[in-house]
């Protein structure tokens, strides 16, 4: 009701005023993937007439970067799907300096022996590639300012929003500068908190957790089977994964999921304290049951005397250090997931229509694969000389985009829910399952392929 009143309102003021310009696409939302939305528009030669408007309402920021080995606290593990799409964009030389290749992807059950590793098909083909998230934007940024027909506008937003009910009419903004834009399409790009998406009214839903990811950056001593720092690690415990990703052959990453208080409590431990509770919890067996423990080591050791359904390598975590940057800090974590991503001129994207658990690292991945689907739709669009806002063009990315994702925050989602419990039949039976999936290499190698 608040949204339909709003919308109401908006359309009547933005009536009454006079166009300041017209543009043939608004991106509303200048991070990872709003960027990445405009500057693979500008690039594409099909598009490269069209005019552009990116609204960012912040300013681009470089950090004070005080020593080589000095890390951010917030990156993204990026896809090969992702690189691609960088190096058709021209800027993954740039990203790639910093960006440290994973060979394999280890995952343990804190409530069982139970494990499983992803490995590289082969070793020119890394899993993902861990990457700062400053980093890519200020590669987006720079092509940004290489693309003619996109108007970058810093620390600019929308104050009034107008949306058509059909194609006779535009999409129109007030912009907090004084200006009011039209647009045949409007793209938001604008996070899990959309003002684009409650403004337009479309149903969406939203599950909170109950839970907070702490992330930071990490001083290690290698695992023994990991001595240049290329593996991912993670620990499911029944309050959630505890992720350590590497970014050079000294530090890593963290994400801790964990029940907001106990994050919380963390937090606010001293730096030694804290790294002495998670090097206890990359380790602790004490949610072991040897009611479970017992019969997995003998369906195993079954396993293993089969040649072709051998057991992956047991790794040993590496040893957290120190917290060398002092930049601990928490996030609240939930799931969103738009019902439709697009409706009459408008088209949303990234966490607009989609936000989904930290564990595999792939929210942003899916972003980028919007980019890329809805760069194909408004290709195909004026190839044919139709209407870029049109719903008989925008279904085809709606489509595509809910087939790619829809599985993987159902499976990501399923997961998290599953190894958040140590009810002995749930832990048996998903123990079992792990340790029959981490011999089966065909299977393996599809789940990559799929979520890259």
């Amino acid at each position: 009701m608040i949204c339909s009143q709003t919308f109401h309102c908006v359309r009547t003021f933005c009536a009454s005023k006079a166009i300041s310009s017209h543009y043939d696409i608004v991106i509303v939302g200048g991070g990872l993937v709003g960027s990445a939305m405009a500057c693979a528009i500008g690039k594409n030669s099909s598009l490269s007439s069209k005019k552009i408007l990116l609204l960012d309402s912040l300013k681009t920021v470089q950090p004070k970067v005080k020593e080589e080995d000095w890390y951010s606290n917030r990156v993204s593990a990026i896809a090969p799907s992702s690189v691609e799409l960088f190096e058709n964009l021209n800027i993954w030389k740039q990203i790639s300096v910093k960006a440290q290749p994973v060979s394999s992807l280890y995952i343990e059950d804190g409530c069982s022996e139970s494990r499983i590793t992803f490995k590289q098909s082969k070793p020119s083909s890394p899993v993902a590639y861990i990457v700062e998230n400053w980093r890519i934007v200020n590669a987006l940024h720079q092509c940004l300012r290489e693309s003619l027909n996109v108007n970058w506008k810093q620390e600019t937003s929308f104050c009034e929003l107008s949306l058509p009910e059909n194609l006779d009419e535009s999409v129109v903004l007030k912009l907090d500068n004084g200006e009011v834009v039209e647009s045949s399409l409007l793209i938001a790009a604008d996070g899990a908190n959309s003002r684009v998406r409650e403004i337009s009214g479309l149903k969406y839903t939203n599950e909170d957790y109950g839970q907070s990811c702490i992330v930071g950056s990490l001083e290690i001593s290698p695992s023994r089977n990991d001595i240049k720092n290329t593996i991912a690690w993670q620990r499911f415990m029944p309050t959630g994964p505890i992720g350590i990703l590497p970014l050079n052959e000294k530090l890593s990453s963290l994400a801790w999921t964990t029940s907001t208080s106990e994050a919380k409590r963390l937090l606010e431990l001293p730096n030694e304290e804290f790294v002495e509770e998670l090097n206890g919890a990359l380790v602790d067996h004490s949610g072991h049951n040897k009611i479970i423990d017992g019969p997995l080591n003998c369906f195993s050791s079954i396993l293993n005397s089969i040649p072709f359904l051998a057991s992956s390598e047991n790794f040993v975590f590496p040893t957290i250090l120190s917290l060398p940057n002092n930049d601990r800090a928490a996030f609240p974590l939930s799931l969103i997931h738009a019902h439709d991503y697009i409706g009459n001129r408008l088209a949303l994207i990234g966490d607009a229509a989609h936000r989904i658990h930290p564990m595999a690292g792939l929210g942003v991945n899916l972003g980028w694969s919007d980019v890329v689907n809805l760069t194909n739709t408004l290709e195909i669009a004026v190839k044919e000389g139709g209407d870029l806002g049109s719903l008989i063009y925008l279904k085809n990315f709606d489509a595509k985009s809910q087939r790619k994702n829809v599985p993987i925050m159902t499976a990501i989602d399923f997961l998290n829910s599953l190894f958040s419990t140590n009810f002995l039949p749930s832990v048996f039976v998903r123990s079992v399952g792990v340790n029959l999936l981490d011999r089966l290499w065909p299977a393996k190698d599809l789940m990559v392929q799929y979520a890259s």
